[in-house]
């Protein structure tokens, strides 16, 4: 009788921890998940917020902001410091529109690397992914838009349920938010969220 006891209580045990297992992966699973949204929303927001300083830059100055000429890339790469910086010869300016530490014509962003401002071609799946962000350059004839754009994000799988979020599916060509390869630190990627039509520079 009592080993029939024994055995019952064993077979409980081997039961009651084989659905505390079962929990304990659901509920990793969940918390990962949870966590995953979190980082991804936070992310958005921070692009989000340099979208409408953007916008406010423009509506105070009524002018978009000045190309880096100074930059091998200086025709699609706005001074996105002077966003944090008053520039010289703008009026209106109601400054700083962000918080973010500077360095030459970008912003720095925690975490990660740099953060830019960047004219790139809109509607345009041919980059994006294994295509670098430079084959989206606005060049003649295409039809331009700019992006927030931040480098050096390793998370890949954060960036496609940012993706989803804006644009309801993930697809890294294509939508209002993209992500392509990048090279500092290796395997790392750039992301970019739309923020508004613009003129093409070259036309």
């Amino acid at each position: 009788m009592n080993n029939k006891k024994g055995a019952m209580f064993g077979l409980d045990a081997r039961i009651a921890l084989a659905i505390f297992g079962a929990l304990s992966v659901i509920s990793g699973a969940a918390l990962y998940s949870a966590i995953q949204g979190s980082k991804a929303t936070a992310f958005l927001v921070d692009m989000q917020e340099v979208a409408k300083a953007y916008e406010a830059y423009y509506l105070d100055t009524s002018e978009h902001l000045k190309t880096d000429s100074a930059n091998a890339s200086g025709l699609y790469l706005k001074i996105a410091s002077d966003l944090v910086n008053k520039p010289a010869n703008i009026n209106g300016w109601s400054g700083p529109y962000l918080s973010y530490k500077t360095n030459s014509f970008y912003l720095e962003y925690p975490n990660y690397n740099n953060l830019h401002i960047a004219i790139l071609a809109d509607n345009d799946t041919s980059w994006g992914k294994s295509t670098a962000w430079t084959s989206g350059y606005c060049t003649t004839g295409k039809t331009c838009a700019l992006y927030v754009m931040i480098n050096g994000v390793t998370d890949e799988s954060m960036l496609k349920t940012v993706d989803k979020k804006v644009d309801g599916s993930d697809d890294s060509t294509s939508g209002n938010f993209k992500y392509t390869y990048y090279t500092n630190p290796a395997n790392s990627f750039a992301a970019m969220l739309k923020i508004m039509p613009i003129k093409n520079p070259n036309d």
